[in-house]
């Protein structure tokens, strides 16, 4: 189905979304999607809760972590080939919500 709404263009079928607009706005990194797979794979085998049961983090200034935010954050890493993490968070500022976790 294509529609004209407030001069965006949609293209809608059962299983994808596609939207556009002439606004700019910034794009998810390329890699951000098999982060996304990587870690629901992972969840769905009981790797991470198997890895929830016998892992802790404790970092004091910043709280109690999963172990799931420190695996997407180093899949992220290497999946992106960013040169440092410093350019990997660069990256990802513009998507940056405060206390939101993959899950």
């Amino acid at each position: 189905m294509n529609s004209m709404i407030d001069s965006a263009v949609i293209i809608q079928t059962s299983a994808v979304i596609i939207q556009t607009s002439s606004r700019s706005l910034p794009s998810t990194p390329s890699w951000f999607g098999e982060v996304v797979l990587i870690t629901e794979y992972l969840r769905k085998q009981g790797v991470l809760s198997k890895l929830n049961e016998r892992v802790r983090f404790r970092r004091r200034r910043f709280g109690q972590y999963e172990v799931i935010d420190f695996l997407a954050v180093l899949f992220g890493y290497a999946i992106s080939g960013e040169c440092t993490l410093e350019a990997f968070y660069e990256r990802l500022q513009p998507f940056a919500v405060p206390n939101v976790r993959v899950v």
